[in-house]
C-alpha cells in the first residue's frame, strides 16, 4: 500500500515536472528518483519479482535475471535524463554492478546455486558500496533488484 502511495506521489511530481518545464531539459535528483519508481511501478517490477521469489528459492535465477536487465535498463534511462551528476556516477556504477550479478544469475540452476552464491557474494565489496552509496543516500527508499 506504502509502495502504491509512494508511486502515486511519484507520478506526481514527475508530470509537475514535465508540466512547468525544467529549463535544462534535465531531470532534478528528486525527479530522477521519482522517474526510477514510476518506471518500476509502470514495468510492475516488483511484482515481476514476486513471481519468481519461488524459483529464486530453489536457485533457478534465470528469470530473475531479466527483471535485473530490466531494472538496468531505467537505470540507463536515469542517468541520461538526471542533470545530478554525482548521482549519473552512482546509477553508472550501480548498473555496471547489475550487469555483473545479472550475468551470473542468467547461469543459475538448482544444480550450481551454491556456486553463483559465493560469486554474488564476491561482488558485494566495499569498493562497490562506495560508489552506490551516494544513490542510498538521494534515492532513499528505492527498490533494488540485486
Amino acid at each position: 500500500m506504502l509502495k502504491k502511495v509512494a508511486a502515486s506521489a511519484a507520478v506526481l511530481t514527475l508530470a509537475a515536472t514535465v508540466i512547468t518545464g525544467c529549463s535544462s531539459g534535465k531531470l532534478n535528483t528528486e525527479d530522477t528518483c521519482s522517474f526510477i519508481s514510476v518506471q518500476v511501478v509502470e514495468k510492475d517490477l516488483l511484482q515481476k519479482a514476486d513471481d519468481v521469489s519461488e524459483q529464486l528459492v530453489a536457485g533457478e535465477t534465470k528469470d530473475y535475471a531479466r527483471i535485473i536487465d530490466e531494472f538496468n535498463a531505467i537505470l540507463g534511462d536515469a542517468a541520461s535524463q538526471t542533470k545530478d551528476k554525482k548521482l549519473v556516477e552512482a546509477l553508472t556504477a550501480e548498473s555496471e554492478q547489475n550487469q555483473e550479478v545479472s550475468k551470473l544469475m542468467a547461469q543459475g540452476t538448482s544444480e550450481n546455486a551454491a556456486e553463483i552464491s559465493m560469486k554474488l557474494s564476491a561482488l558485494e565489496t566495499d569498493e562497490a558500496s562506495e560508489a552506490t552509496a551516494y544513490l542510498d543516500e538521494a534515492c532513499p527508499g528505492m527498490d533494488s533488484f540485486s
